[in-house]
């Protein structure tokens, strides 16, 4: 019995809080159900409370839609005329592309050479050692590559390779094309310590030099003339003079396109170190011993039984 009546007790007040809590609400919301009220005065499709709630949610649809889905019919503002608005935004736009094109353009050039003729500077130079090291001299006075100097373009070849002998007519053709760079050509074979110098690992190799140190490294898979123009206009902004093409006397030099047939000594005397070092590895191999005292006790018994027939 007292368990049912605290149930009871329980429950009436729960309901009691319920009520008090809609009263209150239904308090907050009076004017909203007023003015909805007014409107649709003359409806009797639904109960008073259930059209107060409907017409309640409306309002606050719609309250929530004037702040988030601004427009300027909502806004007692003067709204500002767009057209010098959108120009200014065109203006700063077009602004900040220049901005944009001008730094791609200067960072994308590397280096600035000099652009006086130099002599010689129509035909390819085959240097030497020597030669080489006073062409790339470098002046201490000259601390970046944004200062003018002198630039070198050197291509690193061998007699003996084909792809140096295709990529030859095209690099003599670059003069021509860039009579203010220096075009010279050093053969990676006989002078083999200017290798070690610039990473060379393999020809033919192209390179660009700026005061006598490196600058740029031609990376593309085809040694032609257009992608040497490429190569050169991009690290340094010079474009070519003339048409760039390539005649039939730069077949003949001064870098040769047809492969040299020569002994290469140093070759032979790699096959010979191989095979000197293939010979005592096989001398001292337990194999090589077994091999030895078969041969050896052949030999023997072919010896014993060829006395005893006697």
């Amino acid at each position: 019995m007292k368990t049912l009546l605290k149930t009871s007790g329980a429950v009436l007040l729960c309901f009691g809080i319920f009520v008090a809590a809609t009263i209150e609400v239904s308090q907050q919301h009076t004017p909203i159900r007023q003015s909805f009220d007014n409107e649709y005065s003359n409806s009797d499709a639904a109960p008073s409370d259930v059209a107060s709630v409907s017409k309640f949610i409306k309002e606050f649809h719609r309250q929530i839609d004037d702040e988030v889905y601004w427009t300027p019919e909502r806004s007692s503002e003067p709204v500002q005329e767009s057209g010098f608005v959108e120009s200014s935004a065109v203006t700063v736009v077009n602004q900040s592309s220049t901005a944009d094109v001008d730094e791609d353009v200067n960072s994308t050039f590397v280096v600035s050479c000099n652009l006086e003729r130099q002599a010689g500077s129509l035909t390819v130079e085959l240097v030497n050692s020597t030669r080489l090291v006073s062409l790339l001299a470098t002046d201490p006075n000259i601390t970046s590559r944004g200062q003018k100097a002198d630039c070198v373009v050197l291509l690193f070849y061998a007699r003996t390779c084909p792809f140096s002998c295709m990529a030859a007519p095209h690099f003599n053709a670059l003069p021509r094309a860039f009579p203010a760079i220096k075009m010279a050509a050093v053969n990676a074979l006989q002078y083999q310590s200017f290798n070690t110098q610039y990473g060379i690992v393999g020809v033919p190799t192209v390179m660009l030099f700026h005061n006598g140190r490196p600058a740029a490294k031609f990376n593309d898979s085809e040694y032609t003339l257009e992608m040497f123009s490429r190569f050169i206009t991009r690290h340094t902004g010079i474009l070519p003079e003339e048409k760039m093409f390539v005649t039939s006397a730069d077949f003949g030099g001064p870098v040769g396109s047809v492969v040299a047939r020569e002994t290469d000594y140093w070759l032979g005397l790699a096959w010979l170190v191989i095979a000197v070092v293939g010979g005592v590895g096989v001398a001292k191999s337990r194999m090589w011993h077994n091999i030895v005292e078969a041969v050896q006790d052949l030999w023997r018994e072919t010896e014993a039984q060829h006395f005893h027939n006697e």
